[in-house]
């Protein structure tokens, strides 16, 4: 049972690793390319200009495991894979990079030579080690090693070996390490770093859809690279919005010594000319004092510029201009208090002024930035707020 589980995670985990590596070949390869999982190979990168990198992954959660050793079925068979392909045609050489990849640190062995390999004198050198390599080999890889020994593929041989590069644990080719040389690719903006690791995620997430409905559409895996840059700038763009709204009110708690300290703000002297109502005025503070919390946070991190911030303050001044002219016109027959106690209302109650372009979903943002705005005496609610303010201040 034990054995099964262990067999199963092995699987599972060599499975997750093409998808590591295929996201890190999306990651960087040039516009117009496809990468392909299970296709051409383990992972498979088709470049604009026709070029070809075919990449055989080997995965293994053994301690002890050296992928591509010597006289192991991954070596051969990998060769013999790719033999075939050449000698079948379904592939050039001359335009084909080939690549090992293990999440294992290789000791020294015929694939590291190989990998090194680039004059014919030590292309030789390596054939020979492989044909010593493959004296009375093991039944499970018998047939491979004559397949890739084959005389009459020598040529072929020599030509392969010459492209052939290995990366292994050493090269960054697992874990952390690759993850980190991913996210890097990506060249994602400085405002997401700090959730880089979760945008990874999410393309993964989404590659797994990609292949998954690929396949069970009886069709290959082939993942364009434009297609994930899209992906990523929706992403991007998603998280942009979250970052830039607003948080709900009971997420920014106030306390009653908070509001004590803000009472004796021009703001809340205008109020008091308009209303004698305490809790109108305490409602008032704590949203003075939410937005000037937000606006400080989205600033710092939702990439809200402080142009975006005075479009938004000209916006509630334009409005606050006509709901003053329309109401002052309308209720010309009351009290002054009462004029001013209404455009107050209707100015700040339940409305959301656009942000960034985007909408806003919390009143205290935009009733808050009025606030901001009578503070400085650039709005006020009361129809002589300019005269009676300057009384006022003088007074104190």
């Amino acid at each position: 049972m034990s054995s099964n589980r262990h067999s199963a995670a092995g699987a599972n985990a060599g499975f997750g690793y093409q998808f590591d590596r295929a996201l890190h070949w999306l990651a960087q390869s040039p516009a117009g390319s496809s990468i392909g999982i299970e296709t051409d190979d383990d992972v498979a990168v088709r470049n604009p200009d026709a070029s070809l990198l075919l990449e055989q992954d080997k995965h293994s959660i053994r301690e002890a495991a050296q992928p591509f050793g010597d006289r192991s079925k991954d070596l051969w068979n990998t060769l013999a894979i790719w033999l075939d392909a050449i000698d079948s045609k379904q592939i050039l050489i001359e335009s084909t990079a080939f690549l090992m990849v293990t999440n294992k640190a290789l000791p020294e062995c015929i694939v590291k030579r190989i990998s090194r390999a680039n004059s014919d004198d030590e292309v030789a050198t390596c054939i020979a080690d492989l044909e010593k390599a493959g004296e009375t080999p093991p039944k499970d890889i018998a047939s491979l090693v004559e397949r890739v020994l084959r005389v009459e593929s020598r040529t072929m041989l020599s030509g392969l070996i010459a492209k052939i590069e290995l990366a292994d644990a050493s090269d960054g080719t697992t874990g952390p390490e690759l993850r980190r040389r991913t996210i890097a690719q990506m060249q994602l903006p400085d405002w997401c770093s700090s959730t880089s690791d979760s945008i990874a995620n999410e393309l993964s997430g989404w590659l797994h859809n990609m292949a998954m409905s690929s396949w069970q559409q009886n069709q290959p895996a082939w993942v364009q690279r434009d297609h994930f840059v899209n992906q990523l700038h929706a992403i991007l763009a998603r998280r942009t919005r979250q970052i830039s709204r607003e948080r709900a009110e009971h997420l920014i708690p106030i306390t009653d010594d908070k509001i004590g300290r803000e009472k004796g703000r021009p703001f809340v002297k205008q109020l008091y000319l308009v209303t004698d109502d305490d809790t109108v005025v305490d409602t008032a503070i704590r949203e003075y004092i939410r937005c000037n919390i937000e606006k400080a946070r989205l600033s710092r991190e939702g990439n809200v510029t402080d142009d975006d911030w005075e479009a938004f303050q000209m916006a509630l001044v334009s409005r606050w201009k006509k709901i003053r002219s329309r109401v002052t016109r309308l209720r010309s027959g009351t009290t002054e208090e009462n004029v001013g106690f209404d455009i107050f209302t209707e100015t700040t109650e339940d409305h959301r002024e656009k942000l960034a372009g985007t909408d806003t979903e919390q009143v205290y943002l935009s009733s808050g930035t009025y606030h901001r705005l009578a503070d400085l005496r650039t709005v006020g609610w009361h129809p002589r707020y300019e005269a009676l303010m300057q009384e006022l201040l003088k007074a104190q």
